[in-house]
């Protein structure tokens, strides 16, 4: 799939049923996500349709462990000077230090019928990578004009969202929740409680545009609904 554009500098690249991000900081790129094991050449591929190289990657953020988040990290790190921001807690599993937390599915038949179907059988491990820097609620990573990092757990433990503060502001939702069919719940998650307590904290932002790991991004009249939807999840 093609690169699109969805904020200023700021490209979408649909890996399969994962959107990974790249954003352009002068002749720098930062990467959000790497997708499963394999990615790598297709996102590499993506920053060559933007007239960069490998090395031009100067920074690679997680907003969690999962395989098809993580799973191409240990390979683009070997391909790039990246440096990898994570979380604390999802970054010990990333490492291979801590085992993955085997989730449970979310409320709802098409979350266990897609739970059965794509997550149940699946590599509960990625590929050891090393991270950098661990990154805490409420820090704003020197990224394009500054990026702040919301401690978003439920999905897993160690998730995060993040808020690129430029130009109106792009809320990266990762996990927390999905917009596939309709904005709903992530197929899975650690706690569901506290899946929701994070969504109802990031029902509080008003961002400009709004993207997800799995799915559509939402603008206008998208991010009221999302408000709406989550303020009382």
């Amino acid at each position: 799939m093609p690169l699109i554009t969805i904020f200023p500098q700021v490209h979408a690249l649909a890996l399969g049923p994962v959107n990974v991000f790249l954003i352009e900081d002068g002749a720098k790129l930062t990467l959000i996500d790497t997708g499963y094991v394999g990615n790598h050449q297709p996102i590499l591929d993506a920053v060559q349709s933007l007239g960069k190289q490998p090395g031009d990657i100067s920074n690679i953020v997680l907003t969690h462990c999962h395989p098809d988040h993580a799973g191409s990290l240990a390979a683009l790190k070997q391909q790039t000077s990246a440096i990898a921001w994570m979380h604390t807690i999802d970054a010990e599993v990333v490492r291979g230090n801590t085992p993955m937390h085997r989730s449970t599915p979310s409320p709802g038949i098409l979350n266990q019928i897609l739970y059965q179907l794509l997550i149940k059988n699946s590599a509960a491990q990625v590929p050891a990578a090393i991270v950098d820097h661990e990154v805490a609620d409420g820090e704003i990573l020197p990224i394009s004009g500054g990026v702040q990092v919301i401690y978003t757990p439920g999905h897993s433990a160690g998730h995060i969202a993040l808020l690129l503060q430029r130009d109106g502001g792009l809320l990266f939702a990762g996990d927390t929740c999905s917009n596939m069919t309709g904005l709903g719940y992530s197929i899975v998650y650690d706690d569901l409680n506290q899946g929701r307590q994070s969504l109802a904290n990031l029902a509080g932002l008003s961002p400009h545009t709004i993207c997800f790991g799995h799915g559509r991004i939402l603008t206008a009249s998208g991010i009221d609904t999302f408000k709406r939807k989550w303020r009382t999840a």
